[in-house]
């Protein structure tokens, strides 16, 4: 009998691990509990889990895309700027000023992108500061500044444009509000439908609201559901055979 415990254990783990497929790698703990809590917000089956690089988000096989779309349109995972410590390490060997000056203001600009990346819906944000070099090249000053900006539809950013142009212009000293242009993008909704709500706009009236809920766990599990059921037939076929056995014997 130890060998149909052991054919039990394992269909256990199979049945535990084969729906699962990692998400993100290497994340931050407070990045992890964040993307984690949306995925549960929209009900979609997701766990993280300690590894030696960070944390490991996964999430069940079937609702991989709309996972990846939701946390996508929240903007997650958060996009790594480059700090000053960066572009200014302290063994680094002198640089001429308009070079230095390129940096700085490439600073600024992640600053910018930065900020704008932390308002609800900005699923990506990239700033361009355009200079028009002085004293023969020495120094440099902003002359426009470009934004783009794309934003999940959920959100309307539009109504922030005049914020987002006073936001980038008290960031920039020099700069001119009539300088800087901002265009701004809905992202494209790429979620899967589920086949419960295909159905109730192509028939309406089909299913009531218990029946859907039914159905919409049926579909979303089905994988599991099926493992499920073959692993119990392989028992029964074992335990079967052994039975068989035992009293042919």
């Amino acid at each position: 009998m130890k060998w149909i415990r052991r054919m039990c254990l394992a269909c256990l783990v199979m049945l535990l691990t084969a729906c699962r497929v990692g998400l993100y790698h290497s994340l931050q703990e407070e990045e992890a509990n964040q993307m984690l809590a949306i995925l549960m917000q929209h009900h979609i089956d997701a766990d993280k889990q300690q590894e030696e690089g960070g944390v490991t988000l996964n999430v069940e096989q079937s609702q991989f895309i709309n996972a990846e779309e939701l946390l996508r349109l929240n903007g997650f995972p958060r996009r790594k700027f480059i700090t000053a410590d960066t572009m200014f390490p302290p063994n680094q060997l002198v640089v001429s000023p308009l070079e230095e000056q390129q940096k700085i203001s490439f600073l600024k600009e992640q600053r910018i992108a930065g900020m704008l990346s932390q308002m609800d819906g900005v699923v990506n944000a990239t700033v361009t500061i355009a200079l028009l070099p002085t004293d023969g090249e020495s120094s440099a000053s902003p002359t426009s500044v470009a934004v783009f900006i794309k934003y999940s539809p959920q959100v309307n950013l539009e109504a922030f444009r005049t914020n987002i142009k006073e936001l980038i212009e008290k960031s920039i000293p020099g700069l001119e509000y009539s300088q800087i242009s901002i265009l701004m993008q809905p992202a494209e909704l790429r979620m899967l439908a589920d086949l419960t709500d295909l159905q109730s706009l192509t028939t309406p009236g089909v299913m009531n609201t218990d029946n859907r809920k039914v159905m919409q766990w049926l579909t979303r599990y089905s994988r599991w559901l099926t493992l499920m059921l073959l692993c119990l037939v392989s028992l029964t076929a074992l335990l079967t055979f052994h039975h068989w056995r035992k009293h042919r014997h």
